[in-house]
């Protein structure tokens, strides 16, 4: 998949590579900086999350996006669905980080991110079954971003959001 954002600059988003520089990715969120650069390699190895790089022609690191497998707890659940406490826990898949280069911010690069992430969960909904798509956002601005894409706030914490397999097919499968 690639991208042509203002001027001549093309992004590609690429599996998670060891060799790809991460040392110097910077998005204004320390939590986020630091998790590309010492523990997705760690992630990968370990089989806990899918890292995805959005890479410039010369392989610069602008973006990623990590999915893993996730799981709503009954309480979770309940808001989600508005229901009460249901017998089982929910099957999710949890986009756990987002981030885009503080240099590229505003580019629509994030966007792009999401979007290849929700159509590779897409994909993946094809051969595991999961009722929910998650993130965690980090901060408000975050929170918004992911609301204008769809997804809905949990009753009790505006930064713990969500978009239903059924919404995530009809918003974002491609033919």
């Amino acid at each position: 998949m690639s991208l042509i954002t203002g001027g001549s600059m093309s992004v590609e988003i690429v599996p998670f590579r060891r060799s790809i520089r991460r040392d110097g990715f910077r998005c204004g969120k320390p939590d986020l900086d630091e998790w590309i650069e010492r523990y997705a390699g760690q992630s990968e190895r370990n089989d806990t999350t899918r890292t995805f790089l959005a890479l410039t022609d010369d392989d610069e690191l602008v973006g990623y996006y990590a999915t893993k497998a996730y799981e709503l707890d009954l309480d979770d659940a309940a808001s989600v669905y508005g229901v009460g406490r249901r017998r089982y826990p929910v099957p999710a898949m949890l986009i756990a980080r987002l981030a885009v280069h503080e240099d590229v911010q505003g580019q629509g690069i994030g966007s792009f991110l999401l979007v290849d992430a929700l159509q590779r969960l897409i994909e993946v909904s094809r051969s595991i079954g999961f009722e929910v798509v998650v993130v965690d956002a980090i901060d408000r601005d975050a929170s918004v971003f992911y609301r204008r894409s769809g997804f809905t706030a949990f009753e009790d914490d505006e930064l713990h959001l969500f978009l239903t397999t059924k919404q995530l097919k009809l918003t974002f499968e491609t033919a």
